[in-house]
This record gives structure tokens, sequence and C-alpha cells, in this order.
């Protein structure tokens, strides 16, 4: 089959904060609904009453959560001993990967093993994506022999991978575009279709705020703009609330990405790789070049926090504020919007801990310019990459492993922690979470990745923790949503919204013309544009380098005047950079790369059921 240079991978693997080390302290766990559980019994992994020699020990150099190296000896590693018959022995503890500078330290360790040959038995090359290193490491260790070809050993030990439609097609793009003999040497870990019940995308709201002006119908950004004008003089504090800020005092990519990224997310475009020039319209797939159409959703952010601050609503301390700083505002309830709601949700605690009884964010309903409201984070074709190498003495059992932890159980057990323990079933079969589980997950005291085994595995799991399983729970459960726990904000608002649940509201909004909202992030397709030619790379460099500095100088504009001055000068200085040019360049290799996987990916996401 000729090989192909896409280099597509999803999302990366998601970094896990260990807490402090910590005993349990109880024999039993019960679930929130009553149910119990002896500790340390898998209601769900019958027992195999495997006498020693015929547990086999596979070494791993996999990312992982764990406080030491050699055999481990939590829940989940005792759970798959007793399921599988297979112990796991680790050559790298969490020191290696759970920060940028540890990948960095575990990716040398990984070129160091494959220049030595000193591979184990199971290996993590890591996500290619955005890294190409990666890609030439896992081609090069399969044409050398190091890595073992996986399509006879998935037929017959890996009842899952070769058979769960969400799974084969990992496999298919592998053999396609991967590697250049028709077969896969490496299986795609922690990907999906995971779900957010609440879009983190949006224009979120002080809710509280909100519910006082008497929940005013907003259907754009000026209208926005109106009703957030002289709201909340003060928090309980004495400090000024403003209707909007920002860290614009941080450097390109971060200070910018209030109005670069946030904004035009959440209106349904997301900047590709966090170029000014084109972005992903995450309705139609396709790649749109904002910049030279002045009422582009680009320029409609920009002047979003221009007018702003001519109303006097946009905090002044934003241009000297860091992203920490400006972390603080939110935690004090300092302002009353902001288009990332991951900065911004689940603050009510906080809030209520300062006097603002009540007080807290939630999303508005899309406004008339919405394209998309994303839900869905779409990477159904897999990120991290785990071979088995000629050096495995048990290739059947390491196929067993991998198939297992890429199962729907296996997710859910590296995710959450072992069953029994963690959670259990309840009398409809449903994955709960324990009583004990939950007071110490709460109370942060206990060592969750070595009591349980929460996370200490994440990454060799196939499916998020937030996506459904073919029964429509959780793969996690603690993601499972408790309406009577909720807080007043959260109850007001779904009582506002009208719908059952939250994910019911926002999987079926309309647009203007009565078309279902799209509501997915398509994660696949930016990760697989791979290398840049010199000259492009150049061009938009530039240009980004030239925007960072004038979407400042319009947002401070002194009247509008100068603005529109200003924005056609822009347009202008763009022309002579090359800008047509970065804009074809991404344009021809995205139809390219839809070209080749829009049939996979459609098919994947079919298979979950999403809409």
């Amino acid at each position: 089959m000729k090989k192909k240079s896409l280099r597509l991978i999803a999302l990366t693997l998601a970094s896990v904060m260990a807490v402090t080390v910590a005993g349990c302290g109880n024999s039993d766990a019960s679930s929130s609904n009553g149910n119990t559980a002896e500790a340390g019994t898998s209601s769900g992994a019958e027992s195999t009453d495997t006498a020693d020699d015929e547990v086999v020990t596979l070494k791993m150099f996999i990312r992982n959560q764990s406080k030491y190296t050699g055999l481990q000896e939590d829940p989940v590693a005792k759970y798959i001993e007793e399921k599988l018959g297979i112990r796991i022995e680790l050559t790298v503890d969490s020191s290696l990967g759970g920060t940028t500078a540890q990948t960095s330290t575990f990716n040398e360790l990984l070129a160091t093993k494959l220049a030595s040959n000193d591979l184990d038995d199971i290996m993590d090359f890591g996500s290619p994506a955005g890294n190409p290193e990666i890609l030439n490491n896992l081609q090069h260790a399969a044409e050398a022999g190091m890595i073992i070809p996986l399509d006879d050993l998935a037929a017959e030990y890996g009842k899952n991978i070769s058979t769960d439609p969400r799974l084969t097609v990992r496999n298919d793009y592998r053999r396609e575009y991967m590697y250049g003999d028709g077969k896969f040497y490496s299986i795609g870990g922690w990907g999906g279709m995971g779900l957010d019940q609440l879009p983190g995308a949006a224009a979120w709201i002080r809710w509280d705020a909100y519910k006082e002006m008497g929940y005013p119908e907003v259907n754009n950004d000026d209208e926005l703009l109106k009703e957030m004008q002289e709201k909340y003089p003060e928090t309980p504090g004495g400090e000024k609330i403003y209707a909007i800020g920002g860290a614009f005092a941080d450097p390109q990519g971060m200070g910018d990405g209030f109005v670069n990224r946030d904004y035009p997310l959440s209106k349904g475009y997301e900047p590709l790789e966090g170029n000014y020039a084109v972005y992903m319209n995450h309705a139609t797939r396709e790649v749109e070049a904002p910049l030279l159409d002045k009422d582009s959703f680009f320029w409609n952010g920009v002047k979003f926090y221009y007018k702003a601050n001519q109303m006097g609503i946009l905090d002044p301390g934003a241009v000297t504020m860091s992203s920490s700083e400006y972390s603080e505002k939110v935690n004090k309830g300092a302002y009353l919007a902001s288009f990332n709601g991951w900065g911004v949700m689940g603050k009510e605690a906080l809030l209520e801990g300062l006097g603002m009884t009540d007080s807290g964010y939630m999303p508005l309903p899309p406004f008339e310019d919405v394209v998309s409201m994303p839900l869905y984070w779409e990477s159904v074709l897999g990120g991290n990459e785990f071979a088995i190498t000629k050096n495995c003495e048990h290739p059947d059992k390491a196929m067993e492993f991998l198939d297992w932890c890429l199962s729907e159980e296996g997710s859910r057990v590296i995710t959450q922690g072992a069953e029994g323990l963690a959670w259990v079933r309840n009398e409809n079969n449903e994955p709960v979470l324990t009583e004990q589980f939950k007071k110490d997950n709460a109370e942060g005291v206990v060592d969750m990745a070595e009591t349980y085994g929460k996370w200490k595995y994440a990454g060799i799991n196939a499916f998020q923790h937030i996506d459904m399983d073919s029964d429509g729970n959780y793969i996690q459960p603690e993601q499972t949503p408790d309406i009577d726990s909720y807080s007043a904000v959260k109850k007001d608002a779904l009582a506002y919204y009208g719908a059952d649940s939250f994910t019911d509201y926002f999987t079926n909004l309309k647009t203007p013309d009565g078309k279902d909202l799209p509501t997915i992030l398509w994660g696949s397709y930016a990760t697989g544009i791979g290398t840049k030619p010199d000259d492009i790379k150049q061009q938009y460099a530039q240009i980004n380098d030239y925007m960072y500095k004038q979407i400042f100088k319009m947002i401070y504009a002194k009247d509008d005047a100068e603005y529109d001055a200003l924005q056609q000068e822009a347009m202008t200085e763009l022309e002579g950079m090359g800008l047509d040019k970065v804009v074809e360049w991404y344009d021809t290799r995205m139809k390219e790369i839809r070209s080749d996987l829009d049939g996979l990916i459609d098919d994947a996401v079919k298979a979950y059921t999403v809409k």
C-alpha cells in the first residue's frame, strides 16, 4: 500500500494531578445509592485463581502516575492480575511525564531506548499530534523490526479491538496512513467522542446577575454589552466589577487568546494551529479566512472588546494583567461575563465563601451568529501510540492487556479506579461511586491513584472519561450528573432552559433557520496537518506577530475613526505579508486530509451514535 504522510492523531494525554499519599482506612465501600461491596473485591472481574507460575509479568514503558517503578500493587494492578493473569512492571514513574518538562524527559529517554534497542514489552511512544518526530520514531521502529505488526494478534487475542467499530477504525487509520505495508504496529489510546454537559465555548454570564436583570433575551454581542452596562458596581470586598476582563500582558498565544481563540470558538470557529490567518469552521469542517473580511467573526471579536472599552466596562487593568491575576479576579466574581466557560465554571463555592450567595457563571443560549456550539470532543482516531516490541516474550498476553485497556470496562477502571472499591453497579446495573471513594475524593487527602487506581495509567485507555458507554453511561462514573446536588445557580439555569438535563438542552438546539445546531469540536483534522514548508511558517509567524500587536491597538483606539483606520491598515499590511499563500496552503492541505479521512471519521462518529 502506498505510504501516506498524514500526521493525524487526536487529543494528547491529559495531565493528571496526584495528591498526597495516604491509606484508605476503610475495608468497606458503599455506592451512592446504598449498595455495598467489600473493598478490594471486583464484582466485574471474575477471579481466575491462577497459580503464581501462570501469571505473566509485562514490563511497560508508559506514562503513569505511580510513585515508584517496578511491580505495581495498586487496586487496578491487582484487578488486572486477577482478571488477566498479568502483572504490571513499570520502568518509569510519574516523575517522567506529568509536566511539559517531564514529558520532554520522557521523550528523551524514549529516544535513548530506541537508539540502544533497549525496549520493554509495551512501549508508549506518545502522541504524534504536533510532534512529527514521534511518528518518525514509530515508522523507523516498524521498519527496523523493533515493534511487531498487530493484525494477527488483534484478530486472535483482541476481541474488542478487532470487532468494536469505534476501535477498528483506529486500526484502519494506522494501516492506511501511518505505516507503509498495510499493517498496523501501534494502538491508539485516549480518544473517542467525549461529551461535555455544558459548552465551555460560549457566552458565559454571572447567572445571579442575569437573574436579577430578569433573564432578558440576548441574541447578539451588542445586546450582551447593553445588559451588562452599569450592573453590580462592586464585589462584597469592595472591588469594582467589570463586564469583562482579559490578561493581555501575557505573551502571544496566551494574552491574545481572549480575542483570537476564545471569542471565535464561542461562535464555532477555531484557529488552526493558533494562527490568525486560518480557522476551522466546526459546523462545515471547512477552512475560513476571516482577516480580509471586515465583518467576519474575527473582527467582530476585536470590535466587541473595543466597544466594551469605549463603554467603560472592560477592566482597564486587562492591558497589564497576567493570566494568574485574571484568574484571581474571576475567583472573586469581578467579571460579569467570559467567552471561555472552562475558566469560570464551577466557581459557586468560591464566591459563596466571599459572601456572594448563590452566585456563579452559566452559559447563555447561543447567539444568532453561532454556527456551532461544541459539546462533543471528536478524537475518534485515538492519540497516544502503544506498541508491542520484538523483545516481548508473551505478545499474546500483551495484546490481551491492551485489548482490555481499550474496552469500555478497562477505560472505566483506568479512569475511575477498581470496581468494587471506587465504584459498583446499582440495582439498575449503572456504575455508581462508592461512598468511601466520594468521601476520600472530596477531602483531597488520600492518594487516589495508589488507593483506588484512579487515573494512574490514564492514556492507555481507549475512551475518554467523558465518553459514553454502549448503555449511555459515562465511562467515568463521577461524570454522571446528580441534579439533586446541583448548586442553586445550576438548578436555576436548568429551570430557565426548561430541560431535564443540560445535555438534553444543549444537544437539541436549533439554528435560526430551524436546523440542528452542530455540536462537534473536530479534533482529528487539524492534528493531521503535519510539517509546513519553511516559507509558509515564516509568513504565518510574521502575520501572527503583527496581529498580536494590532488587535490591542484597535481595542484601545480612542474612537471609531481610529478603529476603522487601524482595521484598514491591518488588512492592507496583511495582503503584503503573504496572507493569500498561507490561506491557500492550509485550505489545500485540509481538503487533502478530508478527502482521505472523512469516510473513516464519519463511520466512527456513527458508531458512537452521535447526532
